[in-house]
């Protein structure tokens, strides 16, 4: 359980710094480009891990399994992932973007509805009034909030759900690292292919500053992080892990500040308590 707790932590910790470490390369490196390096690299930090799993398992992936593990890492990367960094890129403050993120548990309640048939209940119904209540609040228009990168943030977390919901197959069938770094490593290799097809820049300055906050988000926020994500579900349950969440939205004003040295305003810890509160009801199970 203690250790759970840690993997739980660090996650959180890792995963919060995105959206406002990402941001301080945002004007030099272009979104395509951060999201592919960030990925390439988690990706190589993740498949030894992958690996032993296989071996240790002795997991056998099929043909038709690779395509569909390949089609959500083109969902989960190339579309929900370049959303999001679209967003944090446009976005005025990206405390904003990483908050409306933090509530893709929402999104996951509504897919899980229509694609796992799973019924409604009275905390699910509570969860989707305060997610909505967050977003709004987020997405403040008296504040001159820039809409469209709220928008991108919506659907970045909209197609993470997607993704969430139909990847559970994989998960269940090959275990979450497995499944994750597949994902991960595919969905990038498929949009290398299309940023070289597009011909669209993926080069950033190679400056100590730049190389270092790439080389900070591929391996420590996407490779280590995932990677204690998964963990933390093996210690403790996937309820345990989803606490990562909780704690994403509850400390990300706090290093936006410490980062980019933005100042939260109200709307962001009215956004703040409705997105935990939502993801409290959205995961709440009695057991």
């Amino acid at each position: 359980m203690k250790n759970g707790i840690l993997y739980v932590i660090i996650t959180a910790v890792l995963f919060v710094t995105l959206e406002p470490v990402s941001k301080l390369i945002a004007v030099d490196v272009n979104p395509y480009a951060i999201t592919f390096w960030r990925f390439i690299i988690g990706s190589i930090v993740l498949i030894p891990l992958a690996i032993a799993k296989i071996k240790k398992e002795k997991i056998h992936i099929s043909i038709k399994d690779l395509a569909i593990m390949t089609l959500l890492g083109i969902l989960f990367i190339c579309i929900s992932m370049i959303s999001l960094q679209l967003g944090v890129k446009k976005a005025d403050s990206p405390s904003i973007i990483a908050i409306i993120f933090s509530s893709n548990s929402i999104f996951t309640i509504i897919f899980a509805m229509f694609i796992l048939k799973e019924k409604p209940n009275r905390n699910k119904i509570i969860a989707l009034v305060l997610g909505a209540i967050g977003v709004i609040a987020c997405a403040d228009l008296s504040a001159g909030t820039n809409i469209e990168s709220v928008l991108l943030g919506v659907f970045a977390a909209l197609t993470f759900s997607l993704y969430t919901v139909l990847s559970q197959k994989f998960t269940k069938k090959f275990g979450g690292i497995i499944q994750t770094t597949v994902a991960f490593l595919m969905g990038s290799i498929i949009l290398l292919i299309a940023l070289l097809v597009l011909k669209t820049d993926i080069s950033f300055p190679m400056n100590v500053s730049t190389v270092g906050i790439l080389i900070y988000l591929g391996i420590l926020v996407t490779g280590v992080g995932y990677g204690c994500y998964f963990k933390a579900i093996e210690k403790g349950g996937p309820i345990m892990a989803s606490l990562a969440f909780f704690i994403k939205p509850i400390l990300t004003p706090f290093v936006t500040l410490v980062v980019n040295g933005i100042i939260p305003d109200l709307k962001v810890f009215v956004a703040v308590i409705c997105v935990v509160l939502a993801s409290y009801f959205a995961t709440y199970k009695k057991s």
